[in-house]
């Protein structure tokens, strides 16, 4: 193959972004020593947030596949075996951060990340055969054959070809691939015989070689662990959520009503809105995923108004003795299923929506509560969805379908359900309102086993509960400050427990049961 050594990527390095500067530490092996100048050098990346928050899509991806090659191909050989392993974590880290907030989670190694996961997971024997699956998700590949690349690039989409706007599939920038101007200056070297076999690998053979290496890199680096303590007892922050970059024109003030960690840990689901009376500016409201180990916004799920119940108009989402509640497009519960495989939402509006997140695309939505859902649970299986809202209603739905199984209704002395746990074996269902009424049922036939406590006493939010791992006991505070154990099977009270000087505001078994 002919070497393209005057194709030079030396790069003047130093890490910018959003105004952080960040020396980088090269990781070399020793097979490489021209590349150990880079660990005393910077990767400056404003051009590259300059070019995100621009939206200019073209000129980030170049200067992404800019940086990244300085270290892949540091001695300029791109005919070479791709070295992902020399680009620094925090480089990469960055770059993904930068490309996740301009794009909302659309682009960026994140979503590409969890594409090639998902296909790395069949198991395939061919490196070219899993890379060409993945480019198939991500829209790098030909889906039709093109003349005028038939004998320098047939499987692959070249540079000129990529769709630089929004309207591309999840994770499809940044490319992978070579610059277009590296392929032009080959195929235009006079007296070059091999030339077209030397456009065919870099616009072929090499995303199979270089894609399955890159992405085990770019594992590592954003998985990096949170730090260390040694123990609760001497906790330290690790990451800090920037709600106020979710809105920021508003003067309003931010509240967070929702959220919800990822069974693998490594994403936060949190609904907020900006709003208070005397704001001046119109209220907002925001349900976005988060990066749990770095704490960056991943993707803004559904964005809309935040207003109060009693100005909103027709039709209402509360019911009229609610009228101070926030209702618009607020997200008031979330829940992701067992596998993390799903993300549902409760609306103010009265829906109840589910998210893919492997592509974050809407895959169920649940309709048939008059008013906002102020609740929702995921049964252990993640089988069965069950929602509550403000019409008094508890509803039970197929999570796969969208099939409603069943409708529980509540009287209307009971209350708002506020909150709804489901056991540890999924038989069970307790329940907690606004006016102090905590209930058990049964999930399989939502019979009411027993009203636990029925004081009819306005508390907000509801008293919290909570199932024992073994789902044999469920705990539940009272007004008085005190804390119940209930048998979960009968409804049979067991135990008080007392000694709180004031109101409880959560509980929780250990995970042996013991406490």
């Amino acid at each position: 193959m002919k070497r393209l050594k005057h194709f030079g990527l030396a790069v003047a390095l130093a890490v910018a972004a959003a105004g952080l500067s960040v020396p980088v530490q090269a990781q070399m092996p020793p097979s490489v020593p021209s590349a150990n100048t880079l660990a005393s050098q910077r990767v400056d990346l404003s051009t590259l947030e300059a070019a995100l928050q621009g939206q200019d899509w073209a000129a980030a991806d170049n200067e992404t596949r800019r940086i990244l090659q300085s270290f892949v191909h540091a001695n300029t050989d791109i005919f070479a075996e791709p070295v992902p392993t020399l680009i620094p974590p925090e480089v990469l880290q960055a770059i993904d951060r930068l490309w996740i907030e301009a794009s909302d989670g659309r682009f960026g190694f994140t979503p590409q990340l969890k594409i090639w996961h998902e296909f790395d997971a069949q198991r395939f024997t061919d490196a070219n055969a899993l890379a060409r699956a993945f480019g198939n998700r991500v829209g790098w590949t030909r889906t039709v054959p093109s003349e005028a690349y038939q004998f320098t690039s047939p499987d692959w989409l070249t540079e000129p070809e990529l769709t630089y706007s929004l309207a591309a599939p999840v994770g499809h920038l940044p490319w992978a691939g070579m610059d277009w101007s590296v392929i032009e200056a080959i195929l235009s070297t006079q007296s070059c015989g091999s030339c077209t076999i030397d456009v065919l690998y870099l616009q072929g053979d090499r995303f199979g070689r270089y894609l399955p290496s890159l992405f085990n890199r770019v594992e590592t680096a954003l998985t990096l662990p949170t730090p260390q303590v040694s123990s609760w007892n001497r906790a330290q922050l690790a990451r800090q959520i920037n709600l106020k970059s979710l809105y920021p024109d508003s003067a309003c003030p931010i509240h967070t009503v929702s959220s919800a960690i990822s069974p693998d840990g490594s994403t936060i689901a949190i609904g907020s809105y900006s709003y208070e009376r005397s704001c001046a500016t119109p209220g907002e409201s925001a349900l976005a995923l988060w990066n749990a180990r770095r704490g960056n916004r991943m993707i803004t799920l559904h964005r809309g108004p935040a207003l109060e119940a009693f100005s909103q108009g027709n039709p209402p989402q509360e019911p009229p003795s609610e009228g101070d509640r926030i209702v618009g497009d607020v997200a008031n519960a979330v829940a992701f299923t067992p596998d993390g495989r799903f993300l549902a939402a409760g609306m103010s509006y009265g829906v109840i929506r589910l998210w893919n997140t492997a592509t974050w695309e809407q895959a169920q939505i649940y309709e048939g509560h008059q008013y906002a859902v102020r609740a929702i649970a995921i049964s252990p299986d993640g089988e069965i969805l069950v929602s509550a809202s403000s019409d008094q209603t508890i509803r039970l739905w197929n999570l796969k379908t969208g099939e409603l199984l069943r409708v529980i209704a509540l009287d209307q002395s009971d209350g708002i359900v506020q909150t709804l746990l489901i056991s540890p074996d999924g038989q069970r269902l307790a329940t907690s309102t606004n006016r102090n009424t905590i209930q058990l049922w049964e999930i399989q036939t939502g019979r009411l086993v027993r009203n636990l406590v029925d004081e009819a006493i306005d508390l907000r939010p509801g008293m919290p509960l909570a199932f024992s791992p073994d789902g044999q006991t469920l705990a539940a505070a009272a007004p008085d400050h005190s804390v119940k154990l209930w048998n979960a099977r009968s409804g049979a009270r067991i135990i008080t427990l007392q000694g709180h000087a004031n109101a409880l505001k959560d509980l929780a078994f250990s995970p042996d049961g013991s406490y």
